[in-house]
């Protein structure tokens, strides 16, 4: 047990570090190219991050471990913005752009809306997964084309020259892309740990694999954008923070997703539990940022408190469920009668009173 627990700081010790050089590389390209952080946050460090994500469900879907690989995918999506933006928010306030408001949460609602309906029969075929792959080549086609106009805007704002202070020769990209390529090992390998760690102390403990999936490993797959999100924010780069959370989302749904159901020996179970709650869940959190978000644009401290409090109220729940405690019953009523109406109320003071403060 005492090595399980040296290995599961080594991981963070060294995902922590590879975030650092994987952002800073990032940066150097994204001035290089005059791409903005929110595009960069949304493609490149949003895939880059989501790897662990797509490693693991691949793996499991080949092992014959559907729970595990819903699990990790609903887990991380829920995670990514209760977990992520919560402890981002607390750091710093996050500025919100107009883009994550007009199109980049509408696009995560939608694509959970998608997995959603495709996942109430109980099972994720082929054909559900050959869908999900279309909807990634849409966003790709949209991505490609937003990635040559933002370009083409950052290059006319500022005359053609580039934020860089050193020459963009064969140097700058060999140093950088390695740098950057070690930063993304360090981060996949930081996270591997953990999770191996984790999973083994779950597995001692007796806890199901649906369980194990919403909780330990979405969470240690979600920690490479933990340690990006957060990297940013402390360098001020609150774009870069947002937009890797709702483009990991999408990349976890449309890739990740995807690539699993369609290379999987058959089609994946999706349990009941996964169908009335965590899907749910996931579908409610990604729509509850835009009137968070909008007309505000930001996410502030109170409401970064709010997201993390709901998160422990949602792990405090699954470990109810894997124990099945007696408790469980009076913790579903509170959160139903008291709890999530009063948030509700608490969301629609906020929206009316940010709309007013933003009309005068």
């Amino acid at each position: 047990m005492i090595f399980t627990v040296l290995l599961f700081v080594a991981g963070l010790a060294t995902l922590i570090g590879g975030a650092e050089l994987f952002l800073r590389s990032v940066d150097k390209f994204g001035a290089a190219w005059s791409v903005s952080p929110v595009v960069m946050g949304l493609t490149v460090v949003a895939f880059a991050t989501g790897a662990p994500e797509l490693a693991i469900s691949l793996q499991a879907a080949v092992d014959g471990k559907p729970d595990l690989v819903v699990g990790n995918i609903l887990g991380s999506n829920i995670a990514n913005i209760l977990l992520i933006l919560g402890i981002a928010g607390l750091v710093h306030p996050l500025k919100i752009t107009n883009r994550i408001i007009k199109v980049d949460v509408p696009m995560v609602l939608a694509a959970s809306g998608l997995l959603f309906v495709l996942a109430m029969d109980g099972l994720l075929s082929p054909l559900d997964g050959g869908i999900i792959f279309m909807a990634l080549i849409g966003y790709s086609v949209f991505m490609y084309f937003q990635i040559r106009k933002d370009r083409a805007d950052n290059i006319s704002i500022n005359g053609g020259e580039t934020k860089l202070k050193e020459p963009l020769t064969a140097v700058f990209y060999v140093k950088y892309v390695v740098l950057l390529l070690i930063g993304l090992v360090l981060i996949v390998m930081g996270s591997r740990f953990m999770v191996h760690s984790a999973v083994e102390i779950a597995g001692v403990l007796g806890i199901s694999e649906l369980i194990i999936g919403l909780t330990i490993v979405s969470i240690g797959t979600s920690l490479p954008e933990v340690a990006t999100s957060v990297s940013a924010v402390r360098h001020g780069d609150s774009d870069t923070a947002v937009a890797n959370v709702m483009g990991s989302n999408l990349y976890n749904i449309l890739l990740t997703l995807s690539l699993t159901v369609l290379i999987a020996p058959g089609a994946i179970d999706v349990s009941m539990d996964a169908v009335n709650l965590d899907l749910p869940i996931m579908v409610i959190v990604a729509g509850a940022c835009l009137p968070l978000f909008w007309p505000g644009k930001e996410l502030g401290r109170p409401e970064a408190f709010g997201f993390l409090t709901y998160y422990g109220l949602y792990l405090a729940y699954l470990v109810l469920i894997s124990i099945q405690h007696p408790f469980k019953d009076q913790f579903e009523g509170i959160m139903v009668w008291i709890v999530i109406p009063v948030t509700v109320l608490l969301i629609i003071l906020k929206f009316v009173l940010d709309y007013r403060r933003v009309r005068l």
